[in-house]
């Protein structure tokens, strides 16, 4: 209002009164300056209030500087309440489902690699027969590799293909896989000792149907494979005539599986085949924690609890294993062990006082109530009223077992 005052009187007076006029402008432009600071000071105040708008979102801390690194370095670190079993836990077909719609990363990359890999075939098939079984490393899986390999070079003769990271898996189970499922031919169950002998006379005869015997081994290092008896009769087959070996392994540490003997009769090949490729079917028997599994932790979770045990309480396990695999021949029963193998407790005790694995009823009780814990031995009432106790495994996986114990 005042300025307006001023520009009037400003317009109104004359050429005469010019020190009037100067005053007046002079006046006009401190109230210009004073507009202009206002403002200034009006803009600034709005800044520092989003600035406090701003901390306050960041959780109302201002401090900078030295302040702010201490109170940091001393600060409660936050932490959450969420917990690994609070996840929504998978059953194993949805698992399996996901992975299969996943997309996979560098897969134009993978395949040329693949390709790479194709082209030394030749030279493999050729060091095979130069007297050499060939063992491929590196990271990735190996197992489509492998198969198209022994799809396309080794067919002169039979083929055999294990899984060694199938967790029941045996060497009775390979062996018998060559006489009956390549050779066509039915042995008599015995020594490991005496089959082995028994393929390797075969490939030895000059009157033998098949020339050579292909053999291919996914996962040598297996948990199942990775034992003494197994390691030397693989190795025995492998030092035959005409027996020829193509294997992987994934451990870094598998070469210490072979000592000097056994190192001299795989004589090996060493390859990098490295692929990159996923270990989906590899993985597939082990457990998840996002799937759904049942309490029971198959075979390797058998061995550990009963190599945790006493020598006694070892026995009374064995003892009822025995009975039940026995019970399962004669029912040529393929599933997990129930009731209908099962052995009732008044022969179960007497079997086991016979061992000498228990000397009471108290002493056996207490063993069968561990082995309850760990589900190891369940037990259910038949239609009279006893008691049958057995242990609810199957067939290839209780044989497993007791080839460990």
């Amino acid at each position: 209002m005042k300025r307006k005052q001023l520009e009037e009187e400003y317009s109104a007076s004359t050429k005469s009164d010019f020190s009037k006029k100067r005053r007046i402008q002079r006046q006009l432009e401190l109230l210009k300056d004073d507009q202009k600071s206002s403002d200034e000071g009006q803009s600034s105040s709005d800044e520092e209030e989003d600035e406090e708008v701003k901390s306050k979102e960041r959780g109302g801390d201002t401090t900078e500087g030295y302040e702010r690194y201490f109170l940091d370095l001393h600060g409660k670190a936050q932490t959450s309440n969420n917990t690994l079993s609070k996840l929504q836990v998978l059953e194993p077909h949805e698992f399996h489902l996901i992975l299969q719609k996943t997309q996979k990363k560098h897969r134009s990359e993978m395949h040329t690699l693949f390709e790479m890999q194709k082209q030394h075939f030749s030279q493999w098939y050729f060091e095979l027969h130069s007297g050499f079984n060939l063992i491929f490393y590196g990271y990735g899986s190996k197992r489509n590799l492998l198969n198209e390999f022994a799809q396309t070079a080794l067919t002169n003769g039979p083929l055999v293909v294990i899984n060694g990271f199938f967790p029941s898996i045996s060497i009775k189970d390979i062996l018998l896989k060559i006489t009956a499922g390549a050779l066509g031919v039915q042995v008599p169950t015995g020594q490991i000792q005496d089959h082995v002998a028994y393929i390797c006379n075969y490939f030895s005869r000059e009157d033998r149907e098949y020339d050579s015997l292909y053999i291919v081994i996914h996962n040598l290092d297996g948990p199942n494979l990775r034992n003494e008896r197994t390691q030397t009769a693989l190795s025995m087959l492998a030092s035959a005539n005409n027996i020829h070996l193509v294997v992987s392994v994934d451990h870094i540490n598998a070469g210490l599986l072979w000592d000097n003997v056994k190192s001299s009769r795989f004589n090996w090949i060493w390859h990098d085949a490295t692929t990159f490729d996923d270990y989906l079917v590899e993985t597939s028997f082990e457990n998840s924690l996002l799937i759904r599994s049942s309490e029971l932790g198959g075979a390797r979770g058998a061995k550990y609890v009963l190599d945790s045990l006493t020598t006694n309480a070892r026995g009374v396990f064995k003892i009822l294993a025995e009975h039940q695999l026995m019970e399962m021949e004669i029912a040529n029963m393929d599933g997990k062990g129930n009731e209908s193998v099962g052995l009732s407790y008044g022969q179960y005790y007497q079997k086991c006082r016979e061992g000498f694995f228990v000397s009471s009823d108290l002493a056996l009780r207490t063993e069968l109530t561990e082995f309850r814990d760990h589900k190891l031995i369940s037990s259910k009432k038949a239609m009279d009223g006893t008691e049958l106790f057995f242990i609810p495994l199957d067939k290839s996986t209780l044989l497993h077992i007791l080839e460990q114990m």
